[in-house]
């Protein structure tokens, strides 16, 4: 039999987990009624702050939604993904996003995650002009990607055509790869971003182009679905957005600096936020307060594709473009309204 003593612990056990049930069931209710959005991102970048973000100080959450990031190598996955289903955002390069729109895919980008392209065309310390790279190796990531066509429009700001001026692009992998390509003089020349150019340029190599401070007009990245996603009524589409742009409006409330410092740290698995101050400025001066994809850029980013696949040629920008749901919340002042004012 048992004591006295042993029933009082086992009704107290018992107790206490009818009670943890009672106040667990809402938060199971809750997770169980989340709607799951699957967002596909191409590249650890710091313009995906906001969401990373958004997710972690659970804005998302807030508005029902259950948003699960993956990781997936290559621009051309990711839209793949996207028209199957398997993902319902893509946050990515339009250059592959634009090859399925000729195809017949009713994808749009609703989003402007980087209006600008993020690359400067790195040389060698002997190559110290545009005519020195003929002939030359030039890096870049996978060709159809941001950072090919970022070396096409380089190259053609700087007066130089790959096929007239014998220039050979060879996909070399990600920015540390392609440094390491310059220093072992495996290239002539490559596509880097902010950080590893300051590093480059600090050993003496060139920088060519910044592509940035030219302020060439170019749709860099997007946040893009299928047309349905954003549509009048479709409210998932329009919580994620919102979502999204408290997450915009917490990286540039400068109080949240450190805070955000850490998010970034922990996603692009740094030892100390201390090391993500670089990473946070590049968001803030690269990332726009009102996120428009821009016409004016995703033309020129059509131009380009059009050379390598001439299905493109007859996509227009407006087809691929659809801001229309970021007007709509501009319209019922909602950024206004999570910048204080300050939109």
């Amino acid at each position: 039999m048992r004591s006295g003593k042993g029933v009082k612990i086992m009704r107290r056990l018992k107790l206490m987990t009818m009670l943890l049930a009672v106040l667990l069931s809402p938060l199971a209710a809750e997770a169980q009624t989340r709607q799951v959005v699957r967002v596909a991102v191409s590249t650890a970048t710091p313009h995906n702050t906001p969401f990373w973000v958004a997710k972690d100080k659970k804005i998302f959450d807030k508005y029902g939604l259950d948003v699960q990031m993956i990781f997936v190598a290559g621009g051309a996955l990711v839209a793949q993904m996207l028209a199957a289903g398997e993902i319902q955002v893509a946050a990515g390069a339009p250059a592959a996003l634009v090859s399925l729109v000729a195809s017949g895919e009713k994808i749009v980008a609703f989003l402007g995650v980087s209006n600008t392209s993020p690359f400067t065309l790195v040389s060698q310390p002997s190559i110290k002009s545009a005519a020195d790279l003929k002939g030359k190796r030039l890096g870049t990531a996978r060709f159809g990607g941001s950072s090919h066509i970022s070396a096409l429009i380089a190259l053609d700001h700087l007066g130089l055509n790959v096929k007239r001026d014998g220039i050979v692009l060879l996909q070399t992998g990600l920015d540390p790869e392609r440094m390491a390509a310059l220093e072992a003089k495996g290239l002539d020349a490559a596509m880097l971003q902010r950080l590893p150019t300051k590093m480059m340029l600090s050993r003496g190599y060139t920088a060519l182009l910044d592509l940035n401070a030219a302020k060439i007009p170019y749709q860099n990245t997007v946040l893009a679905a299928k047309r349905e996603f954003v549509a009048p009524g479709a409210k998932i589409g329009e919580n994620f957005t919102r979502a999204v742009i408290e997450g915009y409006a917490y990286v540039f409330n400068k109080e949240n600096k450190q805070a955000v410092k850490e998010v970034i740290a922990r996603n692009l698995r740094l030892q100390k936020p201390e090391q993500a101050e670089e990473f946070y400025q590049e968001a803030l001066e690269e990332m726009d307060r009102k996120p428009y994809p821009t016409l004016e850029g995703t033309r020129t980013v059509l131009k380009y594709v059009a050379e390598q696949n001439p299905k493109v040629a007859n996509v227009k920008a407006e087809d691929f473009v659809d801001p229309s749901l970021l007007k709509r919340l501009e319209a019922e002042g909602f950024f206004d309204k999570v910048y204080g004012g300050k939109s």
